[in-house]
């Protein structure tokens, strides 16, 4: 059988928009989600139809946005469509993002059904005021009761997400947040170091003043004490910015991407890797409905499609290197270097593994695979410019 694929569903509405996001996300929009919906389904098929995909799904995606604005019977049409249209394997992940508060009671029962077996809820901090100030919509209380109403539906698959190093948090508030999440004893918990993007509201009030950056030493330090906790709390550091309970938790989905194997994007916005190449589609809603509704499958195999870049095998290769040393236990596996692209490792990037193996930043484990110095984790992507 074929290597599997995944497969990735972007719902870009929001009610409201944090001042930090700079995701293609919309609000004031909800009169466009039915069409929307049907021009993903139609997205879906086309693809099908245009390239002739046989390779196996085994797992699933719904990510934004906010796809828990979605009904239950919403989720279910949109999972049932690449059933319907796509081998899914018996054991699929598959993942829905949720907002603490969007779950109303009586439909937890109802998620439990439409096939999502793996949730990821935004918790962000354990603090109301730190909530406040991100521009979240969600309190804490609503964090702890859509978590324990997940638990009882029966989902044994919960990730929280986290975000560190906002301006006015403090090493106090972080490791207090971090111990709230982890008394929840969830699955798998993400960490994500705050990054201010341009044109944000976030940028428009540091700059102005009105919030004050945090130093980089204090990132780092605030990503160290995590590390620490995570640890003794016993959870897996698998990958730069996550970690699990166990190997069988690890995120099927993010891992197809850190591994370079294919994956199928659908909706305004998404980005799809196959066949040596890669695709984003429109970002605009509106654009995309109409490049759906208008495009005939015998013409164009990637109708919403803004970009189309063709890979080169040397980037690829770099790609492999770059997004494996990210999987800290892993790391990247030479043997299957070899058989994946017909030459060494070693031979390829000969002048970058002999500085940074002299420098400690990455070494050989017992399993002869390249892996990163976790010491150097925080700094990685300073590492990962040899390879650019």
């Amino acid at each position: 059988m074929d290597k599997p694929i995944s497969v990735y569903i972007h719902i870009p509405f929001c009610k409201t928009r944090c001042n930090y996001c700079d995701f293609n996300t919309f609000t004031g929009m909800e009169s466009f989600i039915a069409p929307y919906l049907a021009s993903v389904k139609e997205e879906i098929r086309n693809c099908v139809i245009s390239m002739e995909i046989n390779q196996p799904v085994h797992s699933i995606y719904l990510g934004g946005g906010t796809p828990s604005l979605l009904s239950p019977e919403q989720i279910r049409e949109l999972i049932q469509t690449v059933r319907d249209h796509f081998f899914v394997t018996r054991d699929a992940e598959i993942t829905m993002e949720m907002n603490p508060g969007d779950l109303l009671p009586e439909k937890t029962m109802m998620l439990r059904s439409t096939g999502v077996n793996r949730v990821s809820l935004g918790m962000q901090s354990a603090i109301n005021e730190e909530l406040k100030c991100m521009g979240r919509r969600h309190s804490v209380e609503q964090t702890l009761d859509t978590y324990h109403r997940l638990r009882e539906a029966g989902f044994d698959n919960i990730n929280l997400d986290l975000i560190f190093g906002y301006p006015g948090q403090t090493m106090e508030s972080w490791r207090y947040s971090l111990e709230k999440a982890m008394e929840l004893e969830p699955d798998h918990i993400s960490l994500y170091a705050l990054s201010v993007e341009k044109g944000t509201p976030l940028e428009s009030q540091i700059l102005s003043g009105s919030l004050k950056a945090l130093p980089d030493d204090t990132f780092a330090d605030m990503y160290d004490s995590a590390c620490e906790m995570m640890k003794e709390h016993r959870y897996i550091h698998y990958e730069i910015s996550n970690w699990s309970r166990t190997h069988q938790t690890e995120s099927r989905h993010n891992k197809q991407y850190w591994y370079i194997e294919p994956y199928l994007g659908f909706g305004s916005g998404a980005h799809s890797y196959f066949s040596h190449v890669r695709i984003k589609n429109v970002s605009s809603i509106e654009e995309y409905i109409e490049r759906i509704n208008f495009n005939r499958p015998w013409e164009n195999t990637y109708p919403a499609a803004e970009e189309i870049i063709a890979l080169s095998e040397l980037t690829e290769m770099k790609d492999v290197v770059i997004f494996g040393l990210r999987l800290l236990q892993e790391g990247v596996n030479p043997t299957k270097f070899k058989e994946r692209f017909g030459l060494n490792l070693e031979d390829i990037f000969h002048y970058q593994l002999k500085k940074l193996l002299a420098n400690g930043y990455v070494y050989y484990n017992q399993e002869g695979n390249l892996v990163l110095n976790e010491k150097y984790a925080f700094v990685s992507n300073q590492i990962f410019l040899e390879f650019v």
